[in-house]
């Protein structure tokens, strides 16, 4: 097998941002960086990333300003759109492995995994995980359902070296300015006592993570699997500093 990282934003509970987050992450290592990766979507209870290429392909059809724009984009950059292949859980790994055997070289692949500890094939597959990202929010369902899931992982998995886990963090997602000091110290004083630990950066609650794009109209795309963030949204999204931190973690 190839030294390819697998990486896992993963949580049990929608909302927290998962897919969001693979989308930008993987967007801005391939598009700003260079970095070749690849994205597994077997979530196959809504398969989201694949939506949001479907959107992608659809916004950049209708829409002459961005059918433009990413002409432009592939032309100066001689690069082509990630690949994102659907699959179910019990089936990721193979598809993984059967794509870098097909010739395909990522340095990361994404898996876009519906996060629960209570189906076998999701469990083994996390297991197979190198590194996991849990989005955590300050809403107090998602953010139980997140501490959980992840505490799980820790003591089922990470602790009892029964994976292929290197490290797993939280990455706090979708919090209002105020309460990023107070609240976020707080719970991760919590989870130090569970033996969990959190990023440094911060995302704060933004309209920007869902700039997709329309068919019509100039509005600036942030969430793209086939562009990257338009720099004008980059500004105080912190997108920057949360694939510095992930890039150092994962060592890529």
């Amino acid at each position: 097998m190839s030294d390819t990282i697998y990486v896992a934003f993963a949580t049990q509970k929608g909302g927290a941002g998962k897919s969001t987050l693979t989308a930008l992450v993987a967007s801005y290592l391939r598009y700003v960086e260079g970095v070749e990766v690849a994205v597994i979507d077997c979530d196959n209870t809504q398969h989201s990333m694949n939506v949001y290429r479907e959107h992608d392909l659809l916004v950049t059809n209708e829409n002459p300003r961005l059918k433009r724009i990413m002409h432009k984009f592939y032309l100066t950059h001689k690069i082509k759109p990630y690949q994102i292949l659907m699959t179910s859980p019990g089936d990721a790994v193979k598809v993984a492995e059967d794509f870098v055997k097909a010739g395909n070289n990522p340095k990361v692949i994404f898996f876009d995994i519906t996060g629960t500890i209570n189906n076998r094939d999701i469990v083994n597959l996390i297991a197979k995980m190198h590194y996991i990202f849990v989005p955590i929010t300050t809403e107090t369902g998602e953010m139980a359902s997140s501490i959980s899931f992840a505490n799980n992982v820790y003591n089922r998995m990470i602790t009892t070296g029964q994976s292929s886990i290197r490290e797993m963090r939280l990455v706090w997602n979708k919090v209002n300015s105020r309460d990023k000091p107070r609240l976020c110290e707080i719970i991760d004083n919590y989870m130090e006592k569970l033996g969990l630990s959190s990023l440094d950066t911060v995302l704060v609650k933004s309209n920007k993570f869902e700039k997709d794009g329309t068919e019509t109209g100039n509005g600036a795309i942030f969430r793209s699997t086939m562009l990257p963030p338009d720099k004008r949204l980059m500004k105080g999204s912190n997108l920057e500093e949360l694939v510095k931190e992930i890039r150092a973690i994962i060592k890529v």
